[in-house]
């Protein structure tokens, strides 16, 4: 089966980036093959290959296991294209001319990570967050509290507390807008939980104290 990749480039398959590594296999009909890997050589787990039929609307769907590789079987003969997603990494994709019968095709993307929109960490403390949606949240939170929204301010730093446990110093800004509505009891439980998490807070330990004498004044 030949496996074609325009434009053709110093004796390299290349499109968008993507770099195709093609050889011949057992014989079988309608039949890819592939690996999915960064420019490391690492294994891209979890991305989705979508396959689309050039002359019909045949689409095919597959995921790369744990090693990074995928099939598709059973393809009907022409042109597909071939397009690769992950969490990440920067689209890619290619075009292959699947033939009725002859060898199998094995191919490997290879794939650039997306500097804009990184992976979510798989350990630490913001394991299994990205920092584009988090920096969204966090975002967010602060435009309603400057706009003077503060019990949706409260509601959308608590969301975020909630997924991310070790950003304590939300607390803060939990225990400021409890205040700001003159919720007095609510804002110092939330410095208190600020000052807990990080005693050589001065912010917190400032805020608890007004705090702590607007309640015994009321």
């Amino acid at each position: 089966m030949q496996f074609a990749i325009r434009p053709l480039a110093h004796g390299l398959f290349v499109i968008g980036g993507l770099l195709l590594c093609v050889t011949s296999q057992a014989a079988a009909q309608g039949r890819i093959r592939g690996l999915v890997a960064d420019r490391d050589g690492a294994p891209v787990v979890g991305a989705v290959i979508t396959a689309e039929e050039l002359a019909a609307n045949g689409t095919s769907l597959a995921t790369t296991d744990a090693s990074g590789r995928f099939s598709f079987i059973g393809l009907s003969r022409g042109e597909w294209v071939f397009v690769v997603r992950a969490d990440g990494f920067e689209p890619v994709q290619g075009v292959a001319d699947i033939r009725g019968s002859g060898p199998s095709t094995a191919v490997q993307f290879t794939m650039d990570r997306d500097l804009f929109n990184p992976p979510a960490p798989t350990a630490g403390v913001l394991a299994g967050l990205k920092a584009t949606d988090l920096v969204e949240s966090l975002g967010q939170a602060d435009r309603l509290f400057d706009t003077g929204d503060y019990e949706l301010a409260i509601t959308a730093y608590q969301a975020v507390l909630a997924s991310a446990p070790a950003l304590t110093s939300l607390h803060l800004e939990i225990g400021h807008a409890h205040r700001e509505l003159q919720q007095w009891e609510q804002a110092v439980a939330s410095y208190r939980a600020a000052l807990a998490a990080d005693p050589s807070s001065s912010e917190a330990a400032a805020a608890l104290d007004l705090a702590g004498v607007a309640t015994r004044d009321r």
